[in-house]
């Protein structure tokens, strides 16, 4: 059920809000009015709606991380992991404190931010007996590039769109811009690299954490393919531009999560669960 529940996360302002609004089955509690400035905007956000997508998201892409983080304690990049972990925190603080619209916001301070968390925790980890080699080098440099991915918007666009002059013209955003002068169902290129990498980075946090869960508690570990195939599904549908399609609903997402979940539970179940410890001795002593 808390599977069920955290996959949920990156569809949840789709089952409490529409276009116009939160859904009548909603009970009004007065946090959208609490939230809402003299502007119309809901802490920076253009509609209640928007707060709580980029909020859900990037909650369900912290716990990922930290899941990861946890289950990793003995392996040399466990120290790297910090650095998303506490980036996504950071994001988070943003959100909630309004400062997206500050100097805090702005990727050169996030670099400067993951740059220094990067330089400290590799001190940690040279401190003892540990040292880099090249394989673990490589992983460290993964995970603290994937950290950049949920501003990786700012580094290649400006806050007009526009994609900025030092990036190299590839054909990308031709490529995925429509008649409507649409690109990949969003307003504009940089709208369009902002929503896919922090799904991207979400997955990529879950995925860690379900390939390397299986070192500690294996039985838990299937479970976890459940926010590894919605974050992915996500991912999918922004790509082939399914947003405004049957693919994108909540109930469709709803009933592909419990899909899973139950499927998972089945497994659990006949396959997965552990033994009657009696019949285990029965066993033994037939032996």
């Amino acid at each position: 059920m808390a599977i069920l529940l955290l996959s949920s996360l990156p569809y949840f302002n789709d089952v409490i809000t529409t276009q116009d609004g939160v859904r009548e089955w909603v009970p009004n509690l007065g946090i959208e009015e609490l939230l809402t400035d003299t502007n119309n905007r809901v802490l920076g956000f253009s509609s209640y709606r928007m707060l709580i997508y980029t909020l859900s998201i990037f909650v369900f892409s912290e716990i990922g991380w930290a899941t990861w983080l946890l289950v990793t304690r003995r392996r040399p990049y466990h120290l790297a992991l910090y650095v998303p972990f506490l980036f996504g925190l950071y994001q988070i603080f943003l959100i909630l404190l309004d400062l997206r619209r500050t100097w805090a916001n702005d990727w050169d301070v996030k670099l400067f931010l993951i740059s220094g968390l990067s330089i400290l925790f590799a001190g940690m980890y040279q401190s003892g007996k540990n040292r880099f080699t090249l394989r673990i080098a490589s992983r460290w440099i993964m995970i603290i590039c994937a950290t950049v991915l949920p501003f990786a918007h700012d580094l290649f666009t400006d806050r007009m769109g526009n994609v900025k002059g030092w990036v190299p013209v590839l054909g990308f955003e031709n490529l995925l811009t429509d008649r409507e002068d649409m690109v990949g169902g969003f307003v504009n290129y940089r709208l369009f690299v902002y929503f896919l990498m922090i799904h991207v980075y979400a997955h990529l946090g879950w995925l860690g954490a379900f390939i390397y869960y299986g070192h500690t508690i294996r039985k838990v570990r299937p479970f976890l393919l459940v926010p590894v195939i919605i974050s992915f599904y996500s991912v999918i549908v922004i790509l082939f531009d399914w947003r405004e399609t049957g693919f994108n609903t909540p109930d469709i997402k709803f009933y592909l999560t419990l899909f899973l979940s139950v499927l998972l539970a089945i497994n659990y179940f006949f396959n997965d669960r552990p033994k009657n410890p009696q019949t285990i001795t029965t066993n033994v002593n037939d032996t």
